[in-house]
């Protein structure tokens, strides 16, 4: 959340898209300024993470597992972060196509494409009790990160609709939050324990 804080803008000027997505929701929301009057989409999880985004996770994944070198245990305890940056970067090539960004016609290595330009994008990771507890410092920082000239003034759902879910994710984190605390008081929880716990 802390980029919500300090609303630093990309070097090259107004990010291009601004994604807003909600960690424990199926929603995420785009605000896109690439042309023309700036737009406000809602999309889901469901319209980018199918059938083909689990193949291309699955073949970079093959290839990663695969590729030893000449050190083969440290490249295996490498993995899980190399699995996490994979997962990022084919998660963001499947939003981008969603968005109409032809990822084949971008100017970037390894792709033969018309020369395209990558467009800037800002994630915003929005989650856990900050954002019930300061919301309205939060959508103050977000009109500042959207503010241009006939920007997103004219589309004032956004706001409510930022609210709404950013209500859920916090009903959620809290509700998971005491299940975990319950588990833990049970002794049911690996990410506590207690002094009179056999650990061995």
């Amino acid at each position: 959340m802390e980029q919500f804080f300090n609303p630093a803008h990309p070097e090259a000027g107004f990010p291009d898209l601004q994604l807003c997505l909600f960690p424990h929701l199926r929603q995420f929301l785009v605000f896109d300024s690439r042309v023309g009057q700036p737009e406000v989409q809602e999309l889901s999880a469901d319209d980018v993470l199918g059938d083909d985004f689990f193949r291309a996770v699955e073949h970079e994944f093959s290839h990663a597992l695969r590729e030893m070198g000449d050190y083969p245990f440290a490249h295996l305890m490498n993995l899980t972060m190399h699995f996490e940056e994979t997962i990022r970067e084919v998660a963001m090539m499947f939003i981008l196509e969603r968005l109409g960004v032809r990822i084949s016609d971008l100017d970037v290595p390894g792709h033969d494409g018309s020369g395209m330009e990558m467009p800037t994008v800002v994630v915003y990771v929005v989650t856990g009790s900050t954002v019930s507890a300061h919301s309205d410092v939060v959508l103050s920082a977000l009109r500042e990160l959207l503010q241009k000239p006939g920007s997103y003034e004219s589309l004032p759902d956004w706001e409510r609709r930022f609210t709404d879910l950013a209500s859920q994710e916090s009903e959620i984190m809290q509700r998971l939050n005491r299940q975990e605390l319950a588990q833990a008081v049970r002794g049911e929880s690996p990410d506590y324990f207690a002094l009179w716990d056999n650990l061995n």
